[in-house]
């Protein structure tokens, strides 16, 4: 749990952020140069004239900052696949040839080293293509169905839309929704990359990904590219709308810091200090 715990929360901040300043500067290109009056929405049901390219900007921009976050994340899901796949071999007590598996080491640090010696920063990006391809258009995804979930549902619960910052319980009842609907949509890809990362370095069962497709087809059939689809629920629920909870607490916070600071260099004496 350690290397998810001290990677993801550096992973998940080049995205947010990412997405944030695209969505902004993509609202400066659509607003009217002398107003800017759409600059700083959130929600579209924060203005009563927004564009008609509103959401179309909402699910670009997430794709966009899916692409850093994919090319950041790669290496930490090699790394985590691999030490998962190897606690289930060790739980099951397989004996696992040499050959086949010269990566025994369960250190995240000490694999990540093994796995360069083996095929250079390469190893580090084994999926690569599969993850940039799961990761970008369900980040968009993700960002569009939980900004309009979040505004579908206050006016659903409350009689006026308010310009303040969401209620905590919407945000997680759609952070939740967004990440299972975000997760559904690229669940097949996310088993092909499970299958590629953890195939053997030296004698690689697949050939490529759309090898491991056909095989796992020709195997299991279409059911085989939905497994996991139950624990997957019960995990992106409570972990995005906790994880979209903090995040609007935290900007909410932020945001308030700096309209004091704002403040209060409007009322006082120019200083080199503010």
């Amino acid at each position: 749990m350690m290397f998810p715990i001290l990677s993801v929360g550096v992973a998940n901040s080049v995205f947010f952020g990412t997405y944030g300043n695209v969505m902004r500067l993509i609202q400066i290109q659509r607003d009217d140069n002398q107003t800017n009056k759409n600059i700083d929405v959130r929600f579209c049901s924060d203005a009563e004239n927004l564009h008609n390219y509103w959401h179309m900007d909402v699910f670009l921009s997430g794709c966009i900052a899916g692409l850093p976050y994919a090319f950041i994340n790669t290496p930490i899901e090699v790394i985590k696949t691999l030490l998962q796949a190897r606690n289930v071999k060790k739980q099951d007590n397989r004996e696992i040839p040499k050959t086949d598996d010269p990566l025994k080491t369960t250190s995240a640090f000490k694999l990540t080293g093994e796995l360069y010696k083996v095929n250079g920063i390469r190893s580090l990006f084994r999926g690569g293509t599969l993850l940039f391809i799961r990761d970008v258009p369900s980040m968009g995804i993700y960002m569009l169905s939980y900004e309009h979930l979040c505004s579908v549902l206050t006016k659903l619960w409350y009689s006026e839309t308010k310009n303040e910052s969401m209620p905590m319980h919407v945000q997680i009842v759609s952070g939740g929704v967004a990440g299972v609907l975000s997760w559904i949509l690229v669940l097949p890809f996310d088993v092909i990359k499970s299958k590629i990362i953890t195939d053997s370095l030296t004698q690689p069962l697949y050939k490529g990904a759309w090898d491991c497709a056909k095989k796992t087809y020709i195997k299991g059939g279409a059911k085989s590219f939905l497994r996991g689809f139950r624990l997957l629920c019960i995990r992106a629920f409570p972990v995005n709308g906790i994880a979209f909870a903090t995040y609007e607490t935290i900007i909410s916070s932020c945001n308030k810091r700096s309209d004091q600071l704002n403040q209060l260099k409007n009322t006082t004496v120019e200083s080199k200090w503010i």
